[in-house]
């Protein structure tokens, strides 16, 4: 092999080497690439269910707060009612506690 020979086959191994190298660089970065990528689906995956999680929490709060707005509209029906019994029952009570004030001072006045 002549001098010039040599040079061009350690030429042709350094340039082997390096490819070799970064041929296995380019794989690693790949292969961190795909790892990356497969965590962020996860991370994807994950977050889209506690979202959908939360919608679902929401709907069902949702539905309660209406039950309850019901139920807040008929016990307020129900105490305007029976605000309106009181009234009415204390407007015959008073005139009763006359009468009965009234009869009691008579029969004590036929008593004595």
């Amino acid at each position: 092999m002549t001098e010039l020979e040599g040079q061009l086959t350690a030429a042709l191994e350094r340039l082997s080497e390096q490819f070799r190298t970064e041929q296995q660089q380019r794989a690693e970065e790949r292969q961190q690439h795909s790892e990356q990528a497969e965590a962020s689906r996860r991370g994807f995956e994950q977050q889209s269910a506690e979202i959908e999680a939360l919608r679902q929490l929401i709907e069902r709060q949702s539905a309660e707060n209406a039950t309850l707005r019901q139920r807040i509209e008929r016990q307020s029906a129900e105490n305007a009612t029976l605000r309106q019994r009181i009234e009415r029952l204390d407007g015959l009570v008073t005139p009763l506690a006359r009468d009965y004030a009234t009869l009691a001072a008579t029969l004590r006045g036929l008593w004595k």
